[in-house]
């Protein structure tokens, strides 16, 4: 709060911003907890508090550069320079074709053009990304560990905050790999000198030496793979196996769930130096996907494949005389990196009619499952299904709890007397229709009723 007076003077919007920081918050039982330190978790407020907070991590970390920074430019390689001399005396010679010049030119390509380790020139970078930072140093280690102390002493006398010791590490950068936002980060290939072919200002293609020392971003591979082990997609090993918790989803439910999965992972690490690695995580999602497939239907990962192609293509039946709907897993074929991956987007992907095709899985296109009627239908919600009472529901939450659905269309007069207790004796058969039985196995009901 004393932060937020600093720049702003407004006591009733200060009081309101108090309020909420003293609200408190529900646990998963619905019972009231008091709010002890910090901003509650998923707060509309949070984010930008917390950046108003880390502010002063921010000027603090600017302070430091400004006062240890030293040097314009490090010192010239003499041996680099020597040498650069005298491959300009065997141009003059006209002697480029020898075997002296190529040597030359190789020893030339494998040592920087400058002092790598110089003492007079310090360069101190910082990153934040909300509660994830990182600083770059150009300098000894000493000076790595003095400002790492520094910092820790403002954290914990100025904010109050205790700097965790796990994560907060000194890494070389050219011997180990940093850990930011998710991406492991180190500069240089071990060494290996190279040519690479790249574009001058004009467009033209030039040829350039690469002394290994750009920076390098790769995915962590193990971690994303233990991940999805997690959330039982495969195992510790990499092997997929089916997701049963997802099985009694529709079947274009279950891969578009996949292609979420499988389009943000490619999505945010489009940029990474090893992205064709991630045909490993693009494979176990997609036999998973088949393994699901595999067991909603009753059958083998290899007939689910024969049946919906490689891609797994499933088509949705439309009504009223419209098209087909056809949702199928992506599959990545282009698995070339892209340093500005992340600031493309893909045209090909409509957000908004994405967003509105997940916002009518609701059923809410359909009518009153009670009474059939199309006018006036809305959904009737439970919060959760275990909730709506133990072992043996009872009233109209028995219906939802024997379809597993938290939710189900209905017109406003039969609502209300859901909600009234009317319906409290009806059972899932006596329903006009059951909005989330596929039309396979209606048919194959009704043939049986006939």
């Amino acid at each position: 709060m004393k932060l937020l007076r600093k720049k702003i003077q407004d006591e009733r919007f200060l009081n309101l911003i108090w309020k909420l920081l003293r609200a408190g918050y529900l646990d998963l039982q619905e019972a009231r907890q008091e709010s002890l330190a910090g901003t509650p978790q998923g707060g509309l407020a949070s984010p930008i508090l917390a950046n108003v907070y880390l502010h002063e991590l921010d000027e603090k970390a600017e302070e430091i550069r400004r006062r240890m920074e030293q040097g314009k430019k490090k010192r010239p390689n003499r041996l680099y320079t020597k040498l650069s001399k005298r491959k300009l005396r065997l141009v003059k010679e006209g002697a480029t074709q020898t075997k002296e010049f190529h040597e030359l030119v190789q020893r030339i390509r494998s040592i920087p053009a400058v002092e790598v380790n110089d003492s007079n020139f310090i360069r101190i970078k910082y990153l934040r990304y909300a509660d994830d930072w990182l600083v770059g140093i150009c300098g000894p280690r000493t000076l790595a560990e003095q400002v790492k102390e520094e910092l820790n002493v403002f954290l914990r006398e100025s904010l109050k905050l205790t700097l965790s010791e796990e994560k907060t590490c000194i890494t070389h950068a050219r011997k180990e790999q940093a850990q930011f936002l998710g991406t492991q980060l180190c500069i240089g290939r071990g060494g290996i000198q190279r040519i690479v072919t790249t574009t001058n200002g004009s467009g033209k293609p030039i040829k350039r030496r690469s002394t290994g020392s750009e920076m390098i971003m790769t995915a962590p591979m193990s971690k994303l793979i233990k991940r999805l082990q997690s959330k039982g997609f495969c195992t510790a090993a990499g092997h997929p196996h089916s997701k049963k918790g997802w099985i009694h989803l529709d079947a274009d439910q279950i891969v578009a769930l996949y292609n979420g999965i499988n389009r943000g992972i490619q999505n945010y690490y489009r940029f990474v130096d090893n992205f064709n690695h991630l045909t490993q995580i693009q494979y176990i999602l997609r036999f998973s996907l088949a393994k699901t497939l595999a067991a909603k239907y009753k059958c083998s990962a290899r007939q689910v494949f024969r049946k919906l192609g490689t891609s797994l293509t499933i088509t949705v039946k439309a009504e009223d005389g419209k098209r087909d709907r056809h949702v199928s897993f992506f599959l990545n074929k282009d698995w070339k990196k892209q340093r500005n991956g992340f600031q493309i987007s893909d045209p090909s992907i409509d957000a908004l009619r994405w967003s509105i095709r997940m916002r009518t899985r609701s059923k809410l296109g359909k009518p009153c499952c009670i009474c059939n009627t199309s006018e006036q239908v809305e959904m009737h919600h439970v919060r959760h299904i275990r909730k709506t009472g133990g072992n043996k529901p009872v009233g109209f939450n028995a219906i939802l709890r024997a379809m597993n659905r938290k939710q189900i269309p209905v017109c406003i007069m039969c609502h209300q007397k859901i909600h009234c207790g009317d319906y409290d004796g009806m059972r899932l058969s006596d329903l006009a229709y059951n909005p989330y039985e596929s039309e396979k196995r209606r048919r194959f009901r009704e043939s049986r009723m006939r």
